[in-house]
């Protein structure tokens, strides 16, 4: 789990003092530890109590599978959901897949989010039962749910956004077009505004399928970026609400299947 240092001061500080900036989603005395145990990282270093901190370095934490608790908010004979943290990859080394591997060896993960969104990651117990919940959610037939924080007051009931999302692998990003052109994907979202305060509106946004970075990268093309999201939103803005990471949480799944053949449509899990 790694993370830049970013403050206004040119000054060094403590690291024992700010580490919980950086890695909301761990408890203190967890840190401390990993901090005793040497293995928290200051640019590629290994730190200690009295290593300090300036803007810009790179601070990296080295996670045993073991060592972070699985939030498990749902489970039957078929699948389980997790309630992924911010600040977690979703696959990869010391990741959620790896956790979970590590917990439930035969578990497939279903769906992913990017490591800054939180909330609902969906796994199937088996390979049979993975292959039928990927094909039923490529058909649209799982419905997902996400509250957002976006920047700028907007009105928004059941309203559709559609566009064409062309994904750029070596940038690491997507790109929303209005037409179709050569290598694009249609997707659309339903967003409804929940309340608007301070600038900021707090959306419900559905969507049926989702590709990568859809929602953060339609609510941006619609001129309402998430707000604390660097890559499609505004450092500027960001630091003035003080968000560093964006404000994008899945909160439901919603199964309406064709095939039921596991005994899963009307199932609706949720935090």
């Amino acid at each position: 789990m790694d993370n830049y240092f970013s403050r206004k001061s040119g000054k060094t500080v403590k690291l024992t003092k700010h580490i919980g900036e950086l890695y909301p989603e761990l408890s203190y005395n967890f840190l401390m530890k990993l901090i005793r145990k040497r293995d928290v990282f200051v640019n590629g270093a290994r730190a200690n109590a009295d290593s300090e901190l300036k803007k810009g370095d790179l601070v990296s934490l080295f996670l045993l599978p073991k060592a972070v608790p699985v939030d498990i908010c749902f489970e039957n004979d078929y699948i389980f959901c997790v309630n992924k943290p911010k600040g977690l990859q979703s696959d990869g080394d010391y990741s959620l897949k790896s956790l979970i591997k590590y917990v439930k060896p035969e578990s497939v993960m279903i769906n992913r989010l990017d490591t800054n969104t939180s909330g609902l990651v969906l796994f199937a117990k088996n390979e049979e039962v993975a292959d039928y919940i990927i094909s039923a959610m490529n058909r649209g037939e799982i419905e997902k749910t996400y509250s957002a924080t976006v920047y700028g007051e907007v009105n928004f009931k059941n309203t559709l956004i559609k566009g064409y999302l062309v994904k750029n692998a070596d940038a690491g990003r997507v790109k929303i077009y209005h037409s179709p052109i050569k290598g694009s994907v249609e997707v659309s979202i339903i967003c409804t505004t929940k309340a608007k305060r301070d600038g900021l509106t707090y959306l419900e946004v559905v969507l049926h399928n989702g590709k990568t970075h859809q929602i953060r990268a339609q609510l941006a093309d619609a001129g309402y970026f998430i707000i604390g999201d660097g890559k499609y939103g505004n450092d500027k803005i960001n630091r003035l609400y003080g968000y560093k990471s964006q404000e994008l949480k899945a909160i439901k799944l919603k199964f309406n299947l064709s095939d039921d053949r596991y005994n899963l449509s009307g199932l609706v899990i949720s935090l």
